[in-house]
């Protein structure tokens, strides 16, 4: 069942590991993690806190980065927090469902052991493959059963360019590859890359020949958008007459007009219209991190 446009609670709680680890540098990694997944901080208690993603999918990458960031001293062997990830139930008062969700996303952490990401039943029903849930018995709480989000393998360490979530993009630099089909080439796939940092930050994109991605789409505008790099991640940012849709790999497709999103780590985008992947006006796209 594909995920919902419906909002995903993100329930997080810090925990005494032992490790004397900074809990407001920790917190502010969080919150920077959340951001550049286009979510919400909206609580603190103590130490529970809650965000407000948008889909289940990029809750669960948003998670799983958290899980993986750095900070100071830390021990990889005393995990500091546990998750939980719930999405609101739709046709009801938005309230309402904010409500449900904080509270069964609380009955669901309690069951959890340190470092695990654990979800809801129907959360769990609408995560894309990508994202393998185990059921099963959490260590030392024998009895307990719960759906575990379990974060794929880190790649090798000698690699040293990776295809990577946004969470991965600690370096200095982000490289946007695309592909898009070329009238001059009989729709052969010209492969095409641009590296994004803090003093070249943007591409454009249109039907214009100016821009850095050019499409043929009579549905585009002269310029439509661009793409821009802040805070180790890229945003789209729409600025044209019919609007451009965004079909991830994983997670739900959506249209950004007139405003901005968060680009998703792979997948493809159409200016003005909605079109199948192999469609010559497709522009497909990765992100990819380097060190240097």
């Amino acid at each position: 069942m594909p995920a919902s446009n419906t909002k995903t609670i993100l329930l997080i709680e810090l925990l005494d590991s032992g490790q004397p680890y900074d809990a407001a540098e920790v917190v502010k990694r969080f919150d920077a993690i959340v951001g550049e997944h286009g979510g919400n901080h909206i609580n603190a208690v103590g130490k529970k806190i809650v965000c407000t993603l948008g889909d289940p999918n990029i809750a669960a990458e948003a998670a799983i980065a958290m899980m993986r960031c750095d900070y100071s001293g830390k021990d990889p062997a005393r995990q500091i927090a546990r998750m939980c990830i719930c999405q609101l139930a739709a046709g009801m008062d938005a309230k309402e469902a904010h409500t449900q969700a904080v509270s069964a996303a609380v009955r669901e952490l309690v069951k959890a052991a340190a470092g695990q990401i654990v979800t809801t039943q129907e959360t769990a029903a609408n995560l894309s493959s990508k994202h393998e849930v185990k059921f099963g018995t959490p260590d030392g709480k024998t009895g307990v059963r719960v759906f575990e989000i379990v974060p794929p393998p880190l790649p090798k360490a000698e690699e040293a360019t990776r295809l990577a979530s946004v969470a991965d993009r600690t370096g200095k630099k982000v490289r946007l590859r695309w592909r898009q089909a070329q009238a001059n080439m009989e729709q052969a796939q010209a492969n095409k890359e641009m590296v994004l940092y803090g003093e070249h930050p943007l591409i454009t994109f249109g039907r214009e020949d100016a821009n850095d991605i050019v499409s043929d789409s009579s549905m585009a505008s002269r310029r439509h958008g661009r793409l821009e790099f802040r805070k180790g991640g890229i945003f789209l940012i729409d600025e044209s007459t019919n609007g451009t849709f965004v079909f991830p790999e994983t997670g739900p497709k959506f249209k950004v007009q007139r405003g901005e999103h968060y680009l998703p780590p792979r997948g493809y985008f159409c200016l003005g219209e909605e079109v199948n992947a192999d469609n010559p006006v497709a522009i497909h796209f990765v992100t990819v991190f380097s060190a240097s």
